[in-house]
């Protein structure tokens, strides 16, 4: 039977096994060697490659014989060799079900993402790419930066497989500024309404399809946060930032915030609640993106204007732009 490997490769590989298939030459039987990458990011919330080590992966792999995968039609990546096979981590990756070897010929289609209780992954008969569905936990100190992995026309080889993770939901953080330089502010709550919680993620493109019903998310910023004169203050808190669906925004879409004012001599003068500022026609969240909402407070709560900063996520720089 051909058997197809996955063994492990340094620090980052993983040893696979599953299912075996005819061999017409076992001498010619060689492992699957898989290293794994998680792009850079700076936020202590998001994956890297110890967290995912922590959370394990779940990886699908299908032989397409001589077809590659842009010649793939309906149906024809045919019954995964690797059929969700869980990829757990103690000294090395450890697959379980093993072990997997590279078929005798023909180009190998590796799918994965972390392993999550929140991810369903489908393949329809109607389909070329599978599709995952996912749900976003609406307490945001659980919510996890979900990623996700493809690598395309792999074929028999002594060299590793790099399998490359990328962040797959959007990243959403705050930043905070007074309109009057003589005041003080501190915030009590931010919170993001009107969004999709699920979503439909297809390898084909790389994109979601929201779906799902709407839900709350309150940003975990820290009591009291304050914010001083007319400077810029950073909300961002250790595993702080939200981990959203990315999506449309449309006329349900709002931040809400509620905040206190301060003079000079620390007496306060104002007291904002729930104030709320529309999302509607603003920026798409996109996958693997970040986006930096930064408010202005008044005095009286009257207006709260905001910008967001999209950028790629393996940035190493996250400072913020003046709106």
């Amino acid at each position: 039977m051909k058997k197809i490997l996955l063994a492990a490769v340094a620090a980052l590989a993983i040893v696979g096994c599953t299912q075996n298939e005819e061999i017409e030459n076992v001498g010619n039987k060689a492992e699957i060697n898989f290293g794994t990458i998680v792009s850079k990011t700076t936020r202590a919330a998001v994956t890297t490659i110890d967290s995912l080590q922590k959370s394990g992966f779940t990886v699908y792999a299908y032989n397409t014989g001589e077809t590659k995968m842009n010649g793939v039609v309906a149906k024809g990546l045919g019954t995964p060799f690797m059929d969700g096979a869980v990829a757990t981590y103690t000294t090395k990756w450890e697959l379980a079900g093993g072990p997997y070897y590279w078929p005798f010929n023909g180009y190998v289609q590796f799918f994965a993402y972390a392993t999550d209780a929140s991810a369903t992954y489908k393949l329809n008969d109607s389909d070329i790419y599978p599709t995952i569905t996912y749900t976003i936990n609406n307490d945001a100190s659980k919510q996890k930066d979900f990623v996700v992995a493809q690598l395309y026309n792999q074929e028999k080889t002594e060299s590793a497989v790099q399998l490359p993770f990328l962040h797959a939901l959007t990243q959403v953080n705050f930043s905070a500024k007074g309109s009057n330089v003589d005041l003080k502010y501190t915030i009590s709550s931010i919170s993001i309404e009107g969004v999709a919680n699920t979503g439909i993620y297809s390898f084909a493109n790389s994109a979601w399809n929201a779906t799902g019903t709407a839900g709350t998310y309150v940003y975990p910023t820290a009591k009291d946060a304050p914010v001083s004169g007319t400077t810029i203050a950073t909300l961002d808190q250790p595993k702080g930032a939200l981990m959203l669906m990315p999506q449309t925004m449309t006329a349900d879409s709002k931040i809400k915030i509620s905040y206190n004012v301060y003079n000079a001599d620390d007496v306060q003068i104002d007291a904002v609640t729930d104030a709320e500022i529309s999302l509607n026609n603003k920026a798409a969240w996109e996958a693997g993106k970040k986006v930096r909402y930064t408010l202005t407070l008044s005095s009286e709560g009257a207006t709260i204007s905001f910008a967001p900063e999209v950028g790629p996520w393996n940035t190493d720089d996250d400072t913020p732009v003046n709106p």
